[in-house]
This record gives C-alpha cells, sequence and structure tokens, in this order.
C-alpha cells in the first residue's frame, strides 16, 4: 500500500522496482511519465558493474573519495544532510534526490537550489518523498528535473494535466530565463550567490 498525501516514510520504503514486466512508469519528468532503470543499493550490498544506483550521501562520499565508478551513480540527500558535501563530485555524479519525510518539511527545497546556483549542477535532480503537486511548480524553479511519484493523489492530478499556475514570485532564483519572463519590477532582483 502507498502512502497517503504528505505521510512521512524513507524514500528506500517508497520506491517500487520498476524492473519487473509491466511495471507502472513512476519518473516524472515534465510532462510525461517514464519507467525509472535506478534501483537503490543499501549500505551492506556489494557494488554493482554496471547499472544505474543510488547511494545514501554517506557511502556514496566513501567511494567517490576512494574509488573509481564502474556504475552511473546517484546520491540520496534525506533532510538535514549537508548537500554541499558533494561539491567536488558533481561531475561524477549523474542523478541527485532530494527526499521530503513531510510535505511540510522545506529542507530539500534549499539542497535543490544550492545544487542548481551555487554549484551549477546538470545533472538529474530528482524529488522523492511526501512532496504534494502544488509544491512541484517551486521545485522547478530550484532546479528539481525529475520527480518520484508514489502519491496517488500527485500521481492522479498528473495525470489529469494538472499543473498549479504561479505566475507572480516573489523570492528570485538564478534561473534567468525566469526572470526574464517574470521580470518582478515591484521586488528585488537576485544578484546570483
Amino acid at each position: 500500500m502507498r502512502p497517503a498525501c504528505g505521510q512521512g516514510v524513507k524514500w528506500g520504503e517508497m520506491m517500487t522496482d520498476q524492473s519487473k514486466q509491466g511495471a507502472e512508469a513512476t519518473l516524472y519528468r515534465p510532462h510525461a511519465f517514464h519507467i525509472d532503470d535506478w534501483q537503490i543499493l543499501d549500505s551492506e550490498a556489494a557494488l554493482p558493474t554496471n547499472g544505474s544506483y543510488f547511494l545514501g550521501l554517506e557511502r556514496a562520499l566513501d567511494l567517490l573519495a576512494n574509488g573509481t565508478l564502474s556504475f552511473k551513480l546517484g546520491v540520496i540527500v534525506d533532510a538535514g544532510e549537508d548537500v554541499t558535501l558533494l561539491g567536488d563530485y558533481l561531475d561524477q555524479i549523474a542523478s541527485i534526490a532530494v527526499h521530503f519525510p513531510a510535505f511540510s518539511d522545506g529542507r530539500a527545497f534549499s539542497s535543490a537550489r544550492l545544487l542548481a546556483e551555487r554549484y551549477a549542477y546538470r545533472g538529474e535532480v530528482r524529488a522523492t518523498g511526501a512532496y504534494i503537486l502544488d509544491q512541484m511548480p517551486m521545485l522547478v524553479r530550484c532546479g528539481v528535473s525529475a520527480f518520484d511519484v508514489q502519491d496517488p493523489n500527485v500521481r492522479a492530478g498528473l495525470e489529469r494535466g494538472d499543473w498549479p499556475d504561479v505566475t507572480n514570485y516573489y523570492q528570485p532564483t538564478g534561473n534567468d530565463e525566469q526572470l526574464v519572463n517574470n521580470p518582478r519590477p515591484w521586488l528585488r532582483r537576485s544578484v546570483g550567490l
């Protein structure tokens, strides 16, 4: 059974094994669902020789500092973990999953924004966990490019084509395209980080 909207859970408990035949596509990249070919590797599992795997932050940092990669590396950044520790290794990381333990916990917004604006990270930034549909446009503004959709309410909204339209932003981001399209003449402008 999938969690209810906003229910706090660990990311690994929410991920499904989509390598099974007939798996439901749960990875959403605006504006379509895709089958997720990434898997989570727990802290005790042997390192694979190929494929696409997410590791926890601590194990990923150990691997990046001490070895060479034989697979596509993704890193899970839980709320409260310091995403800036990845700064020296971002060119070796294909995907970073920022996790929402509850929809009211906004630390993943900050992690995504740091990756996009301070580090100019160009890999995939994926939102996981208990976010809600109304938060998705703001997450895209902060640098999130993909969503692990496990909540049935979020999925139903996306399948209907719902995408909350936010036309006026009060907080600037480093995304110049958004500043051009919505210059916010009545508010301050971002000078960059």
